[in-house]
């Protein structure tokens, strides 16, 4: 009875001050690893029931990388990669200009199911102002599959070939162009980013079930690696909103 009333005491403490957990030394036989967890998730709770997605986001991440946890640690590291990835895709995506980037990180899957990036296969240069060109002379092999890759790609454009070469038009930035570039980004490249993410999420999500002996240990360890996911997918969702109000804004 004593540890109960103990435990909702600290859980209200620190779903308002969150701080003052760390201020606050009890004896390990008072409270278990499981009411940590409660009290812990109970915050997080807190804030989604206050409706401000952003904090929320940052709040999940925070509370994750401050776990003194080692799978929900190098998991975090690597959602991190993760994030600065997109970050480097938005920028050439959201581009106004041509940016041969574009073209040559796109990966090609071969017909014996190697995978390359564009540039790897085959020489990408400017043509002229609205047209790319690559040459796929020292791979003529690859040229079929490079156009599948461009065509599935979230660039919105229509390849041409001929022979061992690929033309690539490049669409005048109008609004449309513009509206198109923002939908993909919503879809396609924010699509990859979760699958990144999950992927590392069941990554250390499985490697602690298996480590993990008591599953209260292991669910408290589930739910921050959950929750550190949930937070950087909320994150790049918002990345994502901004270049694109941004990329509006300029035909307005």
């Amino acid at each position: 009875m004593a540890t109960r009333r103990l435990t909702s005491v600290c859980r209200r403490i620190y779903a308002f001050q969150p701080s003052a957990i760390n201020k606050i030394s009890l004896p390990s036989s008072f409270i278990s690893v499981n009411h940590i967890r409660q009290i812990s998730i109970s915050a997080v709770d807190l804030k989604v029931r206050k409706g401000d997605k952003k904090k929320e986001a940052i709040l999940n991440i925070v509370h994750a990388q401050h776990s003194n946890n080692k799978y929900v640690s190098e998991a975090t590291k690597e959602m991190e990669d993760k994030e600065k990835l997109l970050e480097d895709e938005l920028v050439k995506h959201f581009s106004t200009k041509v940016d041969l980037r574009v073209y040559e990180d796109i990966m090609v899957t071969l017909d014996n199911g190697e995978e390359h990036k564009m540039n790897r296969l085959g020489r990408v240069t400017v043509k002229s102002p609205q047209m790319v060109m690559i040459n796929f002379s020292d791979n003529p092999t690859a040229t079929k599959a490079a156009k599948l890759a461009i065509q599935k790609s979230s660039l919105n454009v229509n390849p041409q070939h001929e022979g061992t070469v690929i033309y690539i038009p490049t669409p005048r930035m109008t609004r449309e162009r513009r509206e198109e570039l923002a939908n993909s980004a919503k879809t396609t490249i924010f699509n990859d980013f979760k699958d990144a993410l999950n992927d590392v999420f069941k990554k250390y999500d499985k490697k602690a079930k298996k480590e993990i002996k008591a599953q209260d240990d292991y669910m408290g360890t589930h739910d921050l690696l959950l929750a550190a996911k949930r937070g950087f997918e909320q994150k790049g969702m918002e990345r994502i909103a901004a270049q694109q109000k941004e990329l509006m804004k300029e035909v307005a």
